[in-house]
């Protein structure tokens, strides 16, 4: 009986962890959908900022909308999530599609009015759990 409960935590182990790289912390999935007044927010951009860190050093998890405003964080690897811990969210949501050719550029028009893109200021909080966190 024990050779088989170490061999099952040896199995699930294996099914659900894959191998870090040194330094990243673990993360958890995160997804949601923006909304205003009820209205789906197409293309919206979603980073999680922690508050008590500097913006340069901060670990950054973030996501892009699709057409119907739903989005699935990123940290590491793409849909991973994020790591357990409070964040300030920063949305930008943009007035049309971005063209993935184009160059990116400094203060973009914003269907929000830049109400949310300063982490300091911004009033979206979340925190994620070490589970599936649905927004």
């Amino acid at each position: 009986m024990f050779v088989l409960v170490v061999g099952m935590g040896m199995m699930l182990t294996a099914i659900g962890c894959k191998p870090k790289r040194p330094g990243e912390r673990p993360v958890f999935p995160v997804q949601g959908r923006v909304t205003y007044k009820g209205e789906p927010m197409p293309f919206a951009v979603v980073t999680f900022f922690p508050p008590n860190e500097p913006f340069a050093q901060s670990l950054k998890s973030r996501a892009t909308a699709d057409k119907n405003g739903y989005y699935h964080l990123t940290t590491y690897e793409q849909g991973d999530g994020a790591p357990e811990g409070e964040y300030a969210v920063v949305l930008y949501v943009p007035l049309s599609e971005p063209d993935p050719y184009e160059l990116e550029v400094p203060n973009p028009p914003d269907r929000l009015k830049h109400a949310y893109l300063n982490p300091a200021r911004s009033k979206l909080r979340y925190a994620v759990k070490p589970e599936k966190n649905t927004i």
